[in-house]
């Protein structure tokens, strides 16, 4: 089922490239890039505390080709932030690379069936810090993560419910969930669910996506984006990945947004820094205030 899967995905993305450049079609595309700055310095501050600097981040594209009863979005959205605080040294605060395609054929004015994919991953690697027990006061780093360790690859093939401009439910009986860990040293140790020694592993399942996206009021966003997926194999295991991100615009070129995400796997094993790793609910949320520039809008 796997393979017949990927010869699905593979032919479907083939003929729409085709068709693509056969039809002429409406195109909107959008863009933009934002830039985070904090910092806080301290002289002989009383109340103590300790000098930081953050930096941060943030690019998002999509295009959006129409053509009759066809849909086609491809997306990129990029994250990258990190911060020093006192003496230590630089560290990564924020690290996403999202890429999505999704192709859409309408059945009626609710309902369309719908083909996606979507893969995940981070740019540098991350590092776990704990105290040297040989030298006080000191640290020691870990990697745990690194870029395509772990990579999420996952391809979904069912129907989609677009009641309204706010809410898309998409149900897809036939998805893969595919995990990579590139990472020699993490690929040994079998993190992220894979086998210990291998690069990847590939789950056939389901998968259920969610995503709400309200305009507030004028100039405050939110949307939130929940995604479930179970394998076959292990079903009633249920893999959740849930974002949300809040955007207030403050004038033309600044804003303020706070983000979200939980996740649960399985597969994956937290360090919860009491014991042995065991699986456990991740939660990241950043708040960033910036400067945010509109690369391009429009339809042609």
């Amino acid at each position: 089922m796997k393979k017949l899967l990927l010869s699905l995905s593979f032919i479907l993305i083939t003929s729409i490239a085709a068709k693509a450049q056969s039809d002429s079609v409406v195109i909107n595309k959008s863009g933009s890039w934002g830039l985070n700055f904090a910092n806080v310095g301290l002289s002989n501050w009383a109340a103590g505390g300790e000098n930081s600097i953050s930096i941060g981040t943030v690019f998002n594209t999509k295009v959006e080709r129409i053509h009759g009863l066809n849909k086609w979005v491809n997306q990129l959205d990029f994250a990258l932030g990190g911060a020093k605080i006192g003496d230590k040294g630089f560290r990564k605060t924020d690290d996403n690379i999202i890429l999505l395609s999704k192709y859409a054929h309408t059945l009626n004015d609710d309902w369309s069936w719908a083909f996606s994919g979507i893969f995940r991953t981070q740019l540098l690697e991350g590092l776990k810090y704990s105290p040297n027990p040989a030298v006080s006061g000191e640290e020691i780093s870990e990697r745990i993560s690194n870029f395509m360790a772990p990579g999420y690859l996952t391809l979904n093939l069912g129907i989609e419910y677009d009641p309204s401009d706010i809410f898309t439910l998409s149900l897809s009986p036939a998805a893969g969930k595919f995990t990579f860990v590139s990472d020699d040293v993490l690929s040994a140790a079998g993190a992220f669910g894979v086998d210990p020694g291998k690069k990847s592993r590939a789950e056939f399942g389901a998968n259920m996506l969610a995503v709400l996206d309200i305009p507030v009021m004028e100039n405050i966003n939110f949307k939130s984006t929940l995604n479930f997926f179970t394998a076959y194999s292990t079903f009633g295991n249920v893999d959740t990945n849930w974002e949300t991100l809040l955007v207030m615009k403050i004038n033309k070129w600044f804003n303020a947004t706070f983000g979200t995400q939980l996740i649960y796997d399985d597969d994956i094993m937290v360090d919860t820094g009491d014991g042995a790793p065991k699986r456990a609910i991740q939660f990241k949320h950043v708040l960033n205030f910036g400067v945010n520039f509109s690369l391009f809008t429009g339809a042609n």
